[in-house]
């Protein structure tokens, strides 16, 4: 056969793109790349999807470097002709394709309309034994599934997997396009709310339990977050009152988001449900976060009486990124403020050239502190450490189109001035 790139799929065509990508040779394996890269439609030969399925699935050597992998861009050819794939032969290629080709293999599910379409992507993605082999999701896995005219009978498989590991920001995120970019019926949407609802109790059970222990759980706290985006989406009293049951918890910072949650809302929230979340740094973080990300960071911080500053935020946000697993791993034992330094930001949110200035000629700061751990943290020999957070205006806002960062590179304090680590700071701001 001519190797030379032709647009249109044939079922000979692929026969012997997957004698190519069979020989093992990367001059073999190249030719049958560019051979695929350049197919833009199939013939109507019925046979033509068959071959490329069974082509997917075929075992071929693999190579460590490839610009593609081929057998994904063979099921994805079909992606624009879905209903042409025999359904049969699409399960039957699941369940001996590597996982690369199973993720394509969903999401060509994913795309068909056809009677039975949603049937068959439940099946495949919740079904014992079928469900064992389903890969993990990459980013806009399964989105096709939200034009589909029944999407919402998908809603009780993508609840099952927001438990499943690796699955739970995923399908929570499905969820949440679900409802914001499908109109659910009123039944489907209230059995959202209370098949979520057990879901999101056993994890604030445990987030609560875990404020007594040594070191929280980020894991749990991160699944409710995911959740908690989805039910702050669905306009009914069921949601308002399950963000309410999680504004009680006694976790700061799950109480953090849902008082920014019900806040968006309109509700009325109790100004002392405020002052606990603002109270530690890590929750003062989120809160902070989230209500300066829906406008309302004034409106709720003036309501419950409380002082916001740029500094409080800064404070908040460095205490929040050292006590990452990968930084100290937990929050320092003493925070001290040492200096301020000042960035012009013009009318698009940009820093003028991003150099610092003193006071009188700035629109946001960058704030300097020290800190320190205890024994026997592996820090606590370095005494005083410093570490900077930043931007943010006076009134602890930041600014649109800025990235508010927070970093330490665990200088000590006294190996410089505070010039020198301003300048240590933003060097290693500007390498990122």
């Amino acid at each position: 056969m001519d190797t030379q790139p032709g647009t249109r799929c044939t079922a000979a065509a692929v026969a012997e793109v997957r004698r190519l990508l069979a020989d093992g040779r990367s001059s073999m394996r190249s030719a049958a790349i560019d051979v695929v890269s350049a197919w833009r439609h199939l013939d109507d030969d019925p046979a033509t999807p068959s071959a490329l399925l069974a082509a997917a699935v075929a075992p071929t050597p693999r190579s460590p470097v490839q610009r593609m992998d081929p057998t994904v861009a063979l099921v994805e050819l079909l992606w624009s002709c879905p209903e042409r794939a025999p359904l049969e032969e699409v399960e039957a290629a699941y369940l001996l394709a590597p996982e690369p080709v199973r993720r394509a293999l969903v999401d060509l599910l994913a795309r068909r309309r056809g009677p039975g379409s949603i049937q068959a992507l439940v099946h495949m993605v919740s079904d014992r034994g079928w469900s064992d082999l389903l890969p993990q999701p990459a980013p806009g896995f399964l989105s096709a599934v939200l034009g589909h005219p029944d999407a919402g009978r998908f809603v009780p498989a993508l609840v099952a997997l927001t438990t499943r590991p690796g699955w739970e920001a995923h399908a929570a995120w499905l969820l949440r396009r679900l409802v914001t970019e499908v109109e659910l019926d009123p039944v489907t949407t209230a059995e959202l709310v209370e098949s979520l609802d057990p879901l999101v109790s056993v994890l604030v059970e445990r987030c609560d339990v875990a404020v007594g222990g040594p070191e929280p759980s980020w894991r749990d706290r991160n699944r409710v977050r995911s959740l908690l985006r989805v039910v702050e989406c669905i306009d009914d009293p069921s949601a308002d009152a399950l963000l309410a049951r999680v504004q009680a918890s006694a976790d700061p910072v799950l109480n953090a988001w849902a008082v920014a949650a019900l806040s968006d809302r309109g509700a009325c929230v109790p100004w002392d449900r405020v002052w606990m979340a603002a109270h530690q740094p890590i929750s003062r973080s989120a809160l902070m976060e989230d209500l300066d990300r829906r406008g309302l960071l004034g409106q709720v911080f003036d309501d419950a009486g409380l002082v916001r500053s740029s500094v409080q935020r800064a404070e908040a946000d460095l205490v929040t990124w050292l006590a990452r697993p990968g930084e100290l791993g937990c929050e320092p034992a003493e925070v001290e403020h040492v200096a301020s330094r000042f960035v012009q930001v013009g009318g698009d949110g940009v820093p003028g050239g991003g150099e610092l200035h003193e006071p009188g000629s700035h629109d946001a700061a960058i704030h300097l502190f020290r800190f320190r751990t205890r024994a026997p943290h592996w820090a606590f020999a370095r005494g005083w450490m410093v570490g900077a957070a930043g931007l943010y205006r006076d009134d602890a806002t930041v600014p649109d189109g800025t990235v508010r960062v927070a970093m330490s590179l665990f200088d000590c304090e006294d190996d410089r001035s505070v010039d020198e680590h301003f300048d240590s700071i933003a060097s290693a701001l500007g390498a990122h």
